[in-house]
């Protein structure tokens, strides 16, 4: 074979490869790495805003939810409930009493029914026209980093539907379901996934201080329970148990912070969140922090 004819077969099946590559049959790029998908940036430490930022807009609305997250709260609780017609809406009390224009039980109301009472003129006549969000529209209007979402339900069934909906919505990484035994439970027998915050009563008595025997009895029955989150008031500690959660890789919740020094004992104590009900008054004393963790 001449040189000549040798470089014009090599010429010939170079644009052989090139044509079938660009034509879909082979991808010109096939063979090149992707980067893979950066983590979402998620805070370690901070504030909790207590069913939105509630001091400053209607509890457990979309306008409260949304503010905490664009004020820079580390985490964000809400509260769901299923109304009379299956539908999933954001109410803590088991009435509508006394946060909207209504009366009766969340459960004995329709969707519609619920849909047409005012949550907003009981806060302050400016929010007038407020409505009872649904499941779907206080988690839509959350950034996916940057804040973390508990979740707190009291139905098994509420708690299933609730976890299969974090699923489809791609939020896993960012939420937790929280409530007492048997919602967890209720959470991860439909999303075994489903991170989880266990409530517990103290064992020394409802109402009472919580001792470092008691602190221990919830860690032990926490990671029996496989949950990533403590979550208790009353407990503004250094206890043993603690550490050893963390050390599990755990979180702990401490409820409520709603003044300076509350904050500052909790910040020095090494607490992971802290919940709040004044979100602009106690930012200050507990920023939120993305890296490092405390004690």
């Amino acid at each position: 074979m001449s040189t000549r004819t040798g470089t014009n077969k090599c010429i010939v099946l170079s644009m052989l490869i090139w044509t079938v590559a660009a034509a879909g049959g082979v991808r010109a790029d096939s063979a090149m790495p992707t980067a893979p998908a950066a983590e979402p940036k998620m805070p370690v430490r901070g504030l909790c805003a207590h069913r939105g930022d509630a001091a400053a807009f209607p509890e457990n609305t979309v306008p409260a939810i949304a503010a905490a997250a664009r004020k820079g709260a580390a985490m964000v609780e809400f509260d769901v409930k299923r109304c009379k017609t299956g539908e999933l809406v954001l109410m803590h009390d088991d009435t509508v009493d006394r946060t909207t224009t209504g009366k009766g039980k969340v459960s004995s109301l329709t969707f519609a029914e619920i849909r047409a009472l005012d949550a907003g003129v009981k806060k302050d006549p400016k929010f007038a026209g407020t409505r009872v969000p649904t499941f779907d529209e206080a988690i839509d209007c959350l950034p996916k980093e940057g804040i973390w979402i508990n979740i707190h339900c009291k139905g098994k069934r509420t708690a299933r539907e609730v976890a299969r909906k974090v699923k489809a919505k791609g939020r896993f990484h960012q939420s937790f379901m929280a409530g007492r035994e048997k919602i967890t439970r209720a959470a991860r027998e439909a999303v075994p996934e489903m991170s989880t915050c266990l409530f517990m009563t103290c064992p020394s008595g409802r109402g009472a201080a919580w001792t470092d025997d008691d602190i221990r009895a919830y860690v032990d029955y926490a990671a029996r329970e496989n949950s990533q989150y403590l979550q208790l008031g009353d407990a503004l500690r250094d206890a043993p148990a603690y550490r050893d959660f963390r050390a599990r890789g755990g979180k702990v919740n401490y409820c409520f912070g709603n003044d300076a020094e509350t904050l500052k004992k909790a910040d020095a104590l090494g607490f992971d969140f802290v919940l709040c009900d004044n979100l602009d008054a106690m930012l200050p004393h507990f920023p939120t922090r993305f890296t490092g963790n405390g004690k």
